[in-house]
């Protein structure tokens, strides 16, 4: 990583999220996780990361009767995450998810206050508001409904391609398509969204559904460029 970092590139890191639930509103299970997600800040404190991301999410029956508890535990969580983070110069950014509850746009206004950034993964918020809306909708209609406020806070975005049946995403971190490139630049021309950073989180050939070799991303990286040359 040290070597990478020499030749030019920036790092950033994606905290733990499987079985990860900072959001719980049941203490044991949120203290657990706290505990595991802050071992991993620590740990990578040497490396100094741009910035850390982190989910705030949950996985408990109440959540969705009383999404509020979740909204409270999850900014219990953030305190404790966020003062550690402050101590060691990372900035931290809340990743928006498709959970119900606790993951939108919507909610992370909740945060915003507290000095953390947004990170914008668009396949899940694409995901979360087709759900909602229960219709499928697009990045675009996306950031139509979304906050505002929510939108002038997203620091970094997660482009990646996906694939919808319905309201649900049923594959994701697929390369983008040319079409959702165009889309999203279009959104950045209009000045919805100003992200310091853009992750291209492909991982996975549209087609073959293999993994996809760095080099097959290159028209991808280079779109970008040329867009943000356009002022986009």
């Amino acid at each position: 990583l040290r070597d990478l970092l020499a030749s030019g590139l920036g790092l950033a890191v994606h905290l733990p999220w499987r079985e990860v639930y900072l959001a719980s509103p049941v203490e044991e299970v949120r203290e657990v996780s706290l505990r595991y997600v802050l071992r991993c800040l620590e740990g990578v404190g040497g490396l100094e990361p741009a910035y850390a991301v982190l989910h705030l999410v949950s996985d408990q029956a109440v959540c969705y009767e009383s999404p509020e508890l979740c909204v409270s535990a999850s900014a219990r969580s953030l305190g404790a995450i966020g003062r550690v983070a402050s101590d060691m110069g990372v900035e931290l950014l809340v990743e928006t998810t498709r959970n119900y509850c606790c993951g939108g746009l919507e909610q992370v206004v909740s945060y915003i206050d507290m000095g953390v950034g947004v990170c914008l993964d668009v396949p899940h918020a694409v995901e979360r508001y087709s759900r909602l809306r229960r219709r499928p909708l697009r990045l675009s209609d996306v950031v139509d409904e979304a906050p505002p406020r929510a939108l002038e806070a997203v620091a970094s975005v997660h482009l990646h391609g996906y694939t919808i049946s319905g309201y649900h995403v049923v594959d994701s971190h697929l390369e983008p398509s040319r079409e959702l490139v165009e889309e999203y630049l279009g959104v950045l021309e209009r000045g919805v969204l100003r992200p310091r950073y853009t992750v291209l989180e492909s991982f996975y050939s549209s087609s073959s559904r293999r993994p996809i070799r760095f080099d097959e991303l290159r028209w991808c990286v280079d779109e970008l460029r040329k867009g943000h040359r356009r002022g986009r």
